[in-house]
């Protein structure tokens, strides 16, 4: 039997990561998308398991058609999950008022997602049983009295006037030993601020009114009691007594603990985790400031993490402590490097000198990373990249020859702005190359993602031999992309113990592909193309 998903995603993007997730499960799983103002006609449409909404959908329309589902009797059972990139608990009262039983925070796992299934399963499962005992109490006013649910009549004055069997089995005292020791405190509104609190909705008009809280039976265990006060009425419409219905839902609130202990454990260590799960048993207020903190080092700590390395490898480290090493048969690689550097660094202050390196390198990050080009490493002043990896794609030869292009354009665009204060501009020499690589990462403390392989070395090669305000690509390279640009043959250079490498100039994309006069931007047309690699 398929799990049916309701991912409410105007844009697409959640549906897409939630589908990439499941990618193994889709034998297990059904993900269907639907718009924010459209959940509760697909929810009655598809009749899912489970419900995601993103923050984005608690606009008017989102929450009237969430709080529909709550309406309606084919629906109202169904989980909704809210996923959210910061979630303090003030900011759920409302939220969890439409309906929402839950939240899980972006980025998520594919374990943390099937835990918090798992939990609203289980969250599910108990209150339709509370409601279905609660309900046939109220309608039938019959008392089963072998039912473990404990079940209290209570005076308008606050006095036990008869209890069931199951209560007396719940807290494991007689009624006569819990009204000596609990009537005065448990039942007595004036020092429970959580019954005071549901007498007082009631007394508004409310039909039954419910609340928890956690007390101790005669054998010193501590559990977690759900609530439910119903008022009962004479003919004036005047309260004369409640029917209090207690069930133990101690194994619920145990379940979501386990799940909060299993989410903060992949974010920190272990005993930090041990002594906040102490606290959530103890401390509430005090647990959530520790959830707070723990979600910003989380943060802290995967913004770093990508900094060092790909996204796709910073998630296997994360999962599994580990990324293995892999070879690419397709993969175009960069290099660049400054002229003369060696005698900028010997007359420019130190300061600056490091600061103007840090303008082009920026540059030059910005422009890769819109070409979908993983940044390999700086050494100095070189700068390296590859396109094809960790995620392979047939048309890297393509976007890493655009990205260089553009590089070198934007060279001679900030050279001129130079000129115009009477500044000396940097020139750069840029080399591409296409073949196989090995890619992986290295190190223990300092992680670091590199590739190795003789097309690195032949990249190298075409920067060196290059030419300031070029790009130069090789033989291997111009195969791959000669049908889409203008290229000028350089013939065969001797680039080291007598090897000879055929090279070119990239001069501009062809005309018909360009939208602008230097041959850069690519136009629809070329952009079609390249959506079919």
């Amino acid at each position: 039997m398929m799990y049916k998903i309701l991912i409410a995603d105007d844009k697409g993007s959640c549906f897409a990561y939630l589908q990439d997730m499941l990618k193994e499960d889709t034998d297990r799983f059904e993900i269907i998308q639907t718009a924010r103002n459209e959940i509760y006609r697909s929810a009655l449409k598809n009749q899912p398991n489970i419900i995601l909404i993103g923050a984005e959908s608690l606009t008017i329309n989102g929450i009237e058609s969430i709080m529909s589902l709550k309406q309606d009797k084919s629906t109202h059972g169904i989980p909704v999950l809210l996923i959210t990139d910061y979630s303090p608990r003030t900011n759920f009262d409302r939220v969890f008022e439409y309906g929402i039983v839950d939240f899980i925070r972006k980025p998520y796992s594919k374990d943390e997602l099937l835990m918090r299934i798992e939990a609203a399963e289980s969250r599910r499962e108990f209150q339709h049983e509370i409601y279905i005992e609660h309900e046939w109490l109220r309608e039938l006013s019959i008392v089963a009295r072998k039912t473990a649910t404990g079940v209290v009549i209570l005076s308008n004055d606050n006095k036990i006037e008869w209890a069931n069997e199951g209560f007396e089995r719940m807290y494991g005292y007689s009624l006569d030993e819990f009204k000596e020791k609990f009537e005065s405190s448990i039942f007595n509104p004036e020092k429970n601020l959580e019954l005071s609190e549901a007498i007082r909705r009631c007394k508004e008009g409310v039909e039954s009114s419910v609340y928890e809280k956690k007390l101790e039976t005669k054998d010193g265990q501590l559990i977690w009691i759900q609530t439910t006060l119903t008022p009962v009425y004479n003919e004036q419409d005047v309260i004369i007594k409640y029917i209090v219905i207690e069930s133990n839902v101690t194994a619920l609130k145990e379940a979501e603990e386990r799940l909060e202990a299993k989410n903060e454990h992949l974010i920190t260590l272990t005993e930090n985790l041990e002594s906040s799960n102490l606290l959530l048993e103890k401390q509430h207020e005090e647990i959530e400031k520790q959830k707070e903190f723990i979600e910003t080092q989380k943060k802290k700590s995967d913004e770093l993490l990508l900094n060092i390395l790909p996204f796709e490898i910073a998630e296997q480290l994360k999962k599994k402590g580990f990324a293995k090493s892999k070879k690419y048969k397709l993969v175009t690689i960069l290099f660049t490097d400054f002229k003369d550097f060696s005698k900028l660094a010997g007359v420019m202050d130190s300061h600056e000198l490091v600061e103007e390196l840090n303008v082009y390198i920026q540059k030059f990050d910005e422009i890769i990373e819109r070409h979908y080009i993983e940044k390999i490493k700086t050494i100095g002043d070189a700068f390296m990249c590859a396109g094809g990896l960790p995620l392979r794609n047939r048309s890297n030869h393509i976007d890493v020859t655009l990205a260089g292009l553009e590089i070198q354009k934007f060279m001679k665009d900030y050279a001129q702005e130079k000129k115009k204060n009477n500044e000396k501009a940097w020139e750069l020499r840029l080399g591409i190359h296409t073949g196989k690589v090995i890619a992986g990462v290295i190190g223990k403390k300092k992680f670091a993602y590199d590739i190795w392989g003789d097309a690195v070395n032949k990249a190298s090669r075409m920067e060196q031999f290059g030419e300031v305000g070029k790009v130069n690509v090789s033989g291997d390279t111009y195969e791959y992309i000669k049908d889409y640009f203008d290229c000028t043959y350089r013939g065969k250079i001797e680039v080291k113990n007598n090897v000879e490498l055929d090279m070119y100039f990239v001069d501009r994309l062809k005309p018909e592909y360009s939208s602008d006069k230097e041959g850069i931007v690519p136009n629809a047309k070329f952009r079609k193309i390249l959506a079919t690699y």
